[in-house]
């Protein structure tokens, strides 16, 4: 019941200032076709674009905030497009999906704490959606804090914070999906376990330098150190890429279908923040050079 509380109280208050972004025709698209699913008491509620329950038994106190505020549900709806534009580039990275007008974004909204809320993003063709819910397609996660927009080393040290709790939920996991567990320990979960560490320990380390909330807070002096680091972090996370994209065929070729669609997930999570990284070192680039465009 906490999504709801906080949700009310917010919508009161207002959220907090966020930038009132142009959006391209992809993301237009998207807020177009922009769904809100909402988990409460681990039970899930689906709302369409225009806020109609389509999944989920109607739940009175979660009705009454949708029926009184759809203009700060609107609203919410902006505050992350715009956190996703800001500090990620799943939308850039899923546009073969989203590009499609028959198909929709997901949000799943849980609450982690405070004003704090975990986001799930998905995609589905509109005109399955009802009948075929589960075969939505996973594209990528992220945090947003409804008492504050921006982001502590532009959004970074959050995400290699994720994927530490990520890299221990596949090995909580492999204990009860994988059939021949000890036949994947050694060489596969266990190097897991290795390159994510290594990489989280490295970027936290390297991203300290990264010390705004936006690119426009970065020392112009320091911008070649910060693309460096950001050049060496995103090739330590195409290593990890790459050695779970093995560990998936791996799996599937031994017919593990339980558990492969956790290293999967894993993987894509990982995709988006090296797109994420791409998306920095380009306009960090641009910074540096003074090219105007």
């Amino acid at each position: 019941m906490k999504t709801v509380e906080v949700l009310k109280r917010v919508s009161k208050d207002r959220l907090p200032g966020y930038p009132k972004i142009i959006f391209s025709n992809l993301f237009k698209r998207v807020r177009d076709n922009f769904y809100l699913e909402f988990v409460l008491e681990d039970q899930h509620y689906l709302y369409s674009s225009s806020h109609l329950l389509i999944r989920g038994e109607a739940h009175p106190r979660l009705e009454e905030l949708v029926e009184q505020s759809r203009a700060f549900l609107d609203a919410l709806k902006d505050f992350i497009l715009a956190s996703l534009f800001v500090y990620s580039a799943i939308i850039e990275e899923n546009s073969y999906y989203l590009s499609s007008s028959s198909n929709v974004l997901i949000c799943r909204i849980t609450h982690a704490r405070d004003a704090k809320f975990d986001l799930r993003f998905y995609s589905h063709n509109k005109g399955e959606i009802l009948s075929f819910y589960h075969d939505k397609i996973y594209i990528g996660r992220d945090f947003i804090d409804l008492e504050n927009f921006y982001r502590e080393n532009l959004g970074l040290s959050v995400r290699f914070q994720s994927l530490l709790h990520q890299e221990k939920k596949i090995q909580e996991r492999a204990k009860s999906k994988l059939k021949a567990l000890k036949n994947y320990r050694k060489p596969f979960l266990n190097e897991i376990t290795y390159l994510t560490n290594e990489l989280v320990k490295e970027a936290l380390e390297r991203i300290e330098i990264c010390n705004g909330n936006q690119l426009s807070d970065l020392k112009k002096s320091r911008l070649n150190d910060i693309l460096d680091s950001i050049i060496y972090i995103q090739n330590l996370m195409l290593e990890l890429r790459d050695f779970l994209s093995e560990f998936a065929r791996e799996l599937r070729k031994d017919g593990e279908t339980q558990f492969v669609k956790y290293i999967t997930k894993f993987s894509k999570d990982v995709s988006d923040d090296i797109r994420y990284l791409r998306k920095l070192s380009a306009q960090i680039h641009l910074k540096i050079s003074n090219y105007k465009i």
